[in-house]
């Protein structure tokens, strides 16, 4: 990141000058565009007004004709009234002359029959260029001149005889006719007007509106035009303002750049080879004033080969400083014109002590990779998504049994040789853990299907700017370790397998030593009396020999148990039975063969009460937890045997009122030979809970306890009521 920033700044000292003189023709040659531009946004919105005005022109005369054809529908429409108004006049003046006798009404009438005639023409003459008005007149014409001629004989015969009624109500009932036929074809003729007058009036409010569109769009679109060739005009003259400004600060800045610049810098001939200008950075690390620099030649300055190879300088070069000491240096060199010569402007990098630093990198990397060669462990490196792998070591070949190579192209196919039941959990623990310090042990299987234990411990590389980026890792071979700790706990197992044997024969010959004890004391006894002895302590030492008989009978079914559940060979054979009915059964045994003191108590909440259950089973079961109940609970107290079921568990709880369980004891309640603290002197073999535990799990179920001391216990049972398999 640090070369390749150094190296563009080099690149853009090098490329200042150049890069100058495009930005200048490049603004010359935008403006000499927004100039044109200007010119045709200018001619352009001149060319719109002319349009706009010629549109306008056309527009107005259109509108100026079209009003005058509505004058003229108006001026139809008006004859065409006057037509029949004078018709009606001429009626009016009838009637009246008949009705009343007066002359002054003969007066009207004349003047309205003379200019019937007149006004028709009139009409006629308007309606001229149209045929279906011709056509109505030609039928109204005939029909005004019979009306006119019935008005006439009315007035003649009213003349003739005053008195003759009949004849003028005949003659009105006959105008009154042809007046109606007259009057439909005009109205049908003022309806043609009407539709010819509002079809113009339609027109001119369109030609209208299309004349103010016109007027609209064209000066906006003018005004638009103008305004952003004087926008662009103000803009250019400004840009050229702030442009000559700041060329003359770039060029006293460009001019800076090269005093300035950290890296030697210097101009040479390209014929003659001297030196024409060289920056302060270039005086102070080479030792020469600028007089001496600037006396000197390039091939002065040039350690090893000379002027051959100038034209090839580009590179890594060798220098020699005005204290003849040699330099490693990084050359840039690049063609251009100074005070009208061609000349090389050079930027020259003093790198020696990043290639002592280089050299120091390689020694300590030839180090690493002679330390990581020659370890027995795997030593790999990879990105931190786990996608690609840097490096890995020599050891991956001899543990693994495949090449490095194949590692490389494929970071995943280690993976291939991790036992199939150790893949899944290997790679979701390098995934979730890619930014944490992980060790996971794995076996591995190998080409010849050998298997090996693996012991992989990687952890997160963080970067100069605290950013995680990699992981590292070592994987170690601990096969042979593994097989040690087998035969530790191998031998840890027999160790305890022992200890439990010798407890077990120890309180085995304890606990069989009471009752054989008494069964010897006993028999013993029955024969010394010699039938001396009356019946009831006759059958007081029987007893005594039957209880230690089923005492030890207990003891060795227990064991018996226990011994073919840890073999695996216990037996589990379900079967539909009546729980109530069992455990009534069950209740009324252990109260004989015990010799109960206590009330013991069954409550079912069950009906029906079937399930499927291994009878011997369930038997040892509820013996074992009931006879625990009796024997830690004192003489009167209750004990309660509960039946019921929830979903499809049959539930069995036992309560008593004993002595109850430590909370210290509990932990280990269900472990063979473990009695606890608080059970004093009463007699017990610790195998009881044991053989309940098995039993229970071999059923499916579970069982738990609730116990308090001093007040009781309350063990629970669950157990499946179906069928298993």
């Amino acid at each position: 990141m640090k070369l390749h920033h150094a190296y563009t700044s080099r690149l853009r000292v090098l490329n200042d000058w150049e890069i100058f003189g495009f930005w200048e023709n490049l603004a010359v040659m935008k403006w000499a565009f927004e100039l044109k531009f200007s010119a045709a946004g200018f001619w352009g919105a001149v060319l719109i007004l002319c349009g706009v005005s010629g549109g306008g022109y056309w527009t107005t005369t259109q509108l100026f004709e079209r009003q005058k054809q509505v004058e003229y529908s108006y001026e139809v429409l008006q004859k065409v009234k006057e037509v029949l108004t004078t018709l009606r006049d001429a009626e009016r003046a009838r009637r009246g002359y008949v009705i009343t006798g007066k002359d002054s009404y003969l007066s009207t009438y004349e003047t309205s029959v003379e200019t019937i005639k007149d006004k028709f023409d009139e009409v006629r003459i308007l309606t001229a260029n149209s045929r279906t008005q011709q056509h109505r007149l030609d039928l109204i014409e005939p029909l005004i001149a019979l009306r006119v001629d019935l008005i006439k004989q009315s007035i003649a015969l009213y003349k003739k005889n005053p008195e003759d009624r009949a004849i003028q109500i005949e003659l009105t009932d006959l105008g009154i006719r042809q007046h109606d036929a007259i009057w439909r074809v005009i109205a049908e003729m003022e309806g043609e007007e009407q539709l010819i007058l509002q079809k113009r009036i339609a027109e001119s409010q369109e030609t209208f509106r299309y004349k103010m569109l016109l007027d609209v769009v064209g000066h906006g679109l003018s005004f638009s035009l103008l305004f952003a060739v004087y926008s662009l005009l103000h803009q250019q003259i400004q840009k050229r303002r702030q442009f000559e400004e700041t060329l003359s600060e770039s060029e006293q800045r460009y001019r800076s750049l090269f005093e300035l610049n950290p890296h030697p810098l210097w101009v040479y001939d390209q014929e003659t080879l001297e030196f024409l200008a060289v920056n302060e950075a270039a005086i102070q690390h080479y030792g020469y004033s600028r007089a001496e620099f600037l006396s000197l030649r390039l091939c002065d300055i040039v350690a090893g080969d000379k002027p051959y190879l100038f034209p090839f300088m580009q590179g890594i070069r060798k220098h020699i400083k005005q204290d003849e000491t040699v330099i490693d240096v990084e050359v840039i060199a690049h063609d251009l014109m100074f005070k009208g010569r061609p000349a090389t402007l050079v930027l020259a990098r003093d790198i020696t002590e990043e290639n002592k630093a280089q050299e120091a990198l390689r020694v300590s990397e030839e180090k690493f990779r002679q330390i990581a060669e020659n370890i027995h462990e795997v030593f790999w490196m990879s990105d931190l998504k786990l996608t690609k792998i840097l490096y890995v070591n020599s050891a991956y070949e001899q543990i693994w049994g495949r090449s490095c190579e194949s590692l490389y192209k494929n970071v995943l196919s280690f993976l291939d040789v991790v036992h199939p039941e150790d893949r899944e959990s290997v790679m979701t623990n390098m995934l979730k853990n890619r930014e944490k310090s992980i060790e996971i042990e794995y076996r591995i299987v190998r080409p010849d299907n050998s298997i090996r234990w693996i012991l992989d411990r990687s952890f997160p590389i963080k970067n100069s700017a605290g950013e995680i980026y990699r992981r590292v890792g070592v994987s170690q071979d601990i096969t042979e370790r593994k097989r040690v700790e087998e035969v530790g706990l191998y031998l840890e197992k027999e160790r305890e397998m022992s200890e439990l044997k010798l407890r077990f024969f120890s309180m085995a010959s304890h606990e069989l030593r009471t009752p054989l004890s008494t069964i010897l004391l006993s028999a013993q006894s029955l024969k010394s009396s010699g039938g001396r002895w009356g019946e009831e302590k006759t059958f007081k030492n029987l007893n005594r020999i039957e209880m230690s008989a089923k005492t030890m009978t207990q003891l060795l079914t227990d064991i018996l148990t226990l011994t073919r559940a840890e073999a695996g060979k216990l037996d589990f054979h379900p079967e539909l039975l009546n729980l109530t009915e069992f455990c009534l059964v069950l209740i009324e045994q252990v109260e004989v063969s015990l010799l109960v003191n206590q009330r013991v108590f069954f409550v079912s909440e069950w009906c029906g009460g079937e399930a499927w259950v291994d009878e011997k089973l369930l038997r040892s079961i509820l013996t074992n937890l009931l006879s625990n109940a009796i024997k830690y609970s004192g003489e009167g107290s209750s004990i309660y045997l509960t039946l019921r079921r929830e979903g499809e568990m049959a539930i069995f709880q036992i309560r008593d009122q004993g002595i109850g369980i430590l909370l210290e004891d509990r932990q280990f309640l269900y472990d063979s030979f473990h009695r606890g603290e608080n059970v004093g002197d009463i007699p017990g073999t610790g195998l009881g809970l044991a053989v309940v535990k098995k039993c229970v799990e071999l059923h499916g179920g579970r069982i738990s306890v609730e116990s308090e001391v001093g007040v009781g216990s309350l063990f629970t049972v669950w157990l499946p009521c179906r069928r298993c398999g």
